[in-house]
């Protein structure tokens, strides 16, 4: 294997930006367990699918000394190779599979947004839309700046709302059905005060749950059934759902770990289903390999038959004024990328346009707050510059 990546090269720390999923608590008091596996002999780089690729992801993960690792390497719209190693549950018998599903976090969001440009598409709502249109018996009630707040701002993070809503972790218990749970939540958020001035980039979750819920009024269905009838079947994702993807409890999925002192103390539970346009999708490998397939020949100029054009797909691809990001995507010189997490996990979704390559990293753990020292974003990191390279090997003419 090459010189790997470093976590302040290509990128930074300040990612952790997008790591705003962060309503629990994200480390322990005690000390949580390690694995337990001997760190093999490193291997070779190689190309992207020579075969080769389980050895390198295994290498890194247990270099980090992470319950579990996968990835999927896209190439001109196929997927080429995926990879998963590890367990279920640290140091379980369960070992993970390329066929098991793992919880997005906030990579979410750019689904949520590409819903929005579906129903757009569908003259169902406009990006300029705005809340007042939506909830017009709210006029006289919510805070004034947000009466013409529009469906774009709030998925491009320029809405002016606050990252979270207070006490959020109380609808964890709610009787209510999702859409009410959904339509309280925009009662409530809607009567706060802007954290920013409107047309400023601050990262919200709120504003995306806001945006689902947009969606939910107008359409008289729920984000989850709005994502599965369009994204979901046109993309054919038919391995993905909502909430923790263990949902019987008895490891017939991976669960989410937490940071505990030095090691890992797992943790099936996900933040509350009412925040799910931010952040609660789970989906397998495949599933995510035909999610950036779309998005990265969307941004190569490509018509997505049945999903969006291209010049819808460059409208959630291109940034804001002022602002790096898009709606639902960060964007840099030579990406489009994201990433996520529940605090028990970290997913990571990178696109080079340039090179026709996308790639989706995961990983059951999240050790968020050590910050340059987080083993799950080193392990993303170093595993991004080992597919890379397999992708130049394979690929770069």
């Amino acid at each position: 294997m090459n010189s790997l990546f470093s976590a302040t090269r290509t990128w930074p720390i300040t990612a952790l930006v997008f790591f705003s999923m962060l309503t629990m608590t994200g480390c322990g008091g005690g000390d949580g367990k390690k694995i337990s596996e001997p760190l093999p002999e490193e291997p070779i780089t190689g190309q992207a699918g020579d075969g080769n690729l389980q050895q390198v992801v295994d290498y890194i993960r247990i270099d980090e000394g992470l319950p579990a690792l996968a990835a999927a390497l896209v190439y001109d719209g196929q997927i080429i190779e995926m990879a998963a190693t590890g367990s279920r549950k640290i140091n379980s018998n369960k070992v993970v599979t390329i066929d098991d599903k793992w919880h997005l976090g906030s990579l979410t969001k750019s689904m949520t947004s590409t819903l929005a440009a579906m129903l757009v598409k569908q003259g169902v709502i406009g990006w300029d839309t705005t809340i007042a249109e939506v909830y017009p018996e709210l006029s006289g009630v919510m805070n004034n700046n947000y009466e013409n707040v529009r469906l774009d701002q709030l998925l491009s993070h320029t809405s002016g709302m606050r990252p979270n809503l207070p006490k959020v972790n109380g609808y964890q218990t709610s009787s209510l059905d999702i859409e009410s749970q959904r339509q309280k939540m925009v009662d409530e958020a809607l009567t706060l005060k802007p954290e920013v001035e409107q047309g400023r980039f601050l990262y919200s979750n709120l504003g995306y749950m806001v945006a689902g819920a947009m969606m939910e009024r107008l359409t008289t269905t729920s984000w989850e059934t709005l994502l599965k009838n369009n994204l979901f079947t046109n993309l054919a994702m038919t391995n993905s759902g909502f909430g923790i993807p263990d949902i019987q409890d008895n490891l017939s999925q991976p669960v989410g770990h937490l940071s505990e002192g030095s090691g890992w103390k797992a943790n099936n539970v996900d933040n509350p289903a009412v925040m799910g346009p931010a952040g609660t999708v789970h989906s397998s490998l495949e599933d995510m390999g035909n999610y950036i397939a779309a998005h990265l020949a969307g941004a190569r100029g490509n018509d997505i038959t049945g999903l969006l054009t291209a010049a819808e797909f460059s409208k959630l691809h291109t940034a804001t004024d002022n602002s790096d990001y898009a709606l639902g995507w960060a964007v840099s010189d030579s990406a489009l990328w994201h990433n996520g997490s529940n605090t028990k996990w970290l997913a990571d979704i990178k696109i080079f346009p340039g090179k026709n390559v996308a790639l989706f990293i995961v990983t059951n753990a999240a050790d968020l707050h050590k910050e340059k020292n987080s083993n799950a974003f080193k392990a993303v990191a170093k595993l991004t510059d080992e597919l890379v390279k397999r992708a130049d090997a394979a690929f770069a003419n």
